[in-house]
Parts: C-alpha cells; sequence; structure tokens
C-alpha cells in the first residue's frame, strides 16, 4: 500500500486535531506581531491541553515504510519544524489495539506550521520532506509508557 502525503491544512487535519500557521496572518487561534525588521507570532492559548516538555527528534528523509505507531492516550503532541519541512503520518485513535494500514493519512508540515494531534491519535516519527530534518514536538512526559505497535495491514510506503 502507498499513501501520498499532503499539504497540512486545518480542514484536512480536523480528524486527528488542530493546526496553528504562525507565518503572521491573523485569526485561527494566532495573534501576530511586527515591529520595526521583526515579524512575531503566538498562539491565543496553550498549545497542549496539560503541563508540556519540549524535546526535538532528528528524523530521516521520506519516502519510508511505516511499519510502527504510537499514541499518547494521557497527552496531546504538537509537532513543529525547525527549519525545513516534515512529513507526519498518522491514523486516527479509538479503541482498536493497532493502527489499521488503511485508515493513515500523512501531512506535510512547513515551517511557521503546527499540527497538535489529539489524544490517543497514532503516529510514526517525522521524517524530512526532501533531507533528514530536526524537528520540535511539545507533550507531557513521564506519564507511562507509550509502546510502538505494528500496523495492521502494514507496512505502508509513504511519499511525500
Amino acid at each position: 500500500m502507498t499513501l501520498r502525503a499532503i499539504p497540512l491544512t486545518p480542514d484536512a487535519f480536523a480528524p486527528f486535531g488542530r493546526v496553528f500557521d504562525l507565518t503572521g496572518t491573523p485569526g485561527e487561534g494566532v495573534m501576530p506581531m511586527s515591529g520595526e525588521g521583526w515579524r512575531d507570532s503566538y498562539t491565543l492559548a496553550p498549545l497542549i491541553d496539560g503541563p508540556a516538555h519540549l524535546g526535538m527528534t532528528q528524523g530521516p528523509s521520506a519516502p519510508w515504510d511505516c511499519r510502527l505507531m504510537e499514541r499518547h492516550p494521557r497527552t496531546e503532541e504538537a509537532l513543529f519544524c525547525a527549519g525545513a519541512a516534515i512529513v507526519l503520518a498518522v491514523a486516527p485513535g479509538g479503541t482498536a489495539p493497532a493502527p489499521l494500514a488503511e485508515t493513515l493519512r500523512a501531512f506535510i508540515i512547513r515551517p511557521g506550521q503546527v499540527a497538535v494531534m489529539n489524544r490517543g491519535v497514532w503516529h510514526d516519527a517525522c521524517r524530512g520532506l526532501k533531507a533528514p530534518t530536526p524537528y520540535y514536538w511539545m507533550a507531557t512526559c513521564g506519564l507511562g509508557p507509550d509502546p510502538w505497535v505494528e500496523v495492521s495491514g502494514g507496512p505502508v510506503r509513504v511519499l511525500a
């Protein structure tokens, strides 16, 4: 099975969580500001629904075979780029013991965008759109194990 990543938009990502665009456009929960030679934006509400730890992951490059996914039932998780676009593969949360290959979706997160996954959404580690790429994540850590589980009916080839 093959899956092509699509651009991250609030509508497309709605089944999995929320999207914020910090590139300076007002609305969608973001407040932009600017001054002499600078621009700034921030979210109007806290990014996730609990105390947050900030982490950074170095991901390899797309394309890849998505074989394993994890989920966090006790925290939301926000993902954002460090400087280059990344690709996120997700599957709906729920009571199933494993993500289902036919439900996977993939999104391209560009610099300035933030994807906040709902609690329990299955996800793989992000990959760089064009090259190995570091990215940041924010979640509440230390809440217990969140094991990596094989994709049922997988692997799924994720193309950027």
